[in-house]
């Protein structure tokens, strides 16, 4: 086996052995508290499929509501704030909320593992049949180009899924 091939076999190898360990916090996570500011993951399917994603505004008895804009970067840019208020804010029931989440800050490892297996892939893919013959190709020609197609493709990708991040989140109780 080539060094190369050996090389780019140990990248991918290490990538999956540290891809397991990145996953959702299990059932033992500590539950946290909110309070208000507090940047939170709102799952209510009563009232729409999708989570709500925002800062909590303020909160009462019966219902909490979401500032939804968030000065948040992607890619060293802005994603700029919601100006209509009606579409800003979200009033949410407490009793419709199923899970709660709250941000305990951004993360970049998750991302740059999912990007650099991403980019493995697509890079060994692209690289290993761009390199084949015209006249009998074979699987032997897509093994020797691919390994290359698959380092360049990691750090490619791994590149672009640090630059994009991710944020951590934690299990929360719902106010009551």
């Amino acid at each position: 086996m080539s060094p190369v091939r050996r090389g780019a076999l140990g990248a991918v190898a290490s990538l999956l052995f540290f891809a397991g360990s990145v996953g959702a916090q299990g059932p033992g996570a500590p539950v946290r508290e909110v309070t208000l500011g507090s940047r939170v993951r709102v799952k209510a399917p009563a009232l729409r499929s999708d989570r709500y994603v925002g800062r909590i505004d303020s909160l009462d008895a019966s219902a909490m509501v979401l500032d939804t804009t968030g000065a948040r970067r992607r890619l060293g840019m802005d994603t700029g704030p919601v100006l209509v208020d009606e579409f800003r804010y979200a009033r949410i029931p407490l009793s419709s909320i199923t899970t709660m989440e709250v941000s305990t800050g951004r993360t970049s490892r998750g991302s740059t593992i999912r990007g650099a297996v991403i980019g493995a892939v697509a890079g060994a893919l692209l690289v290993g049949l761009g390199q084949l013959p015209e006249i009998n190709p074979g699987i032997k020609d897509f093994l020797k180009a691919a390994p290359v197609g698959l380092a360049i493709g990691a750090v490619v990708g791994g590149t672009v899924g640090f630059a994009l991040g991710g944020e951590r989140w934690a299990p929360a109780s719902v106010p009551r």
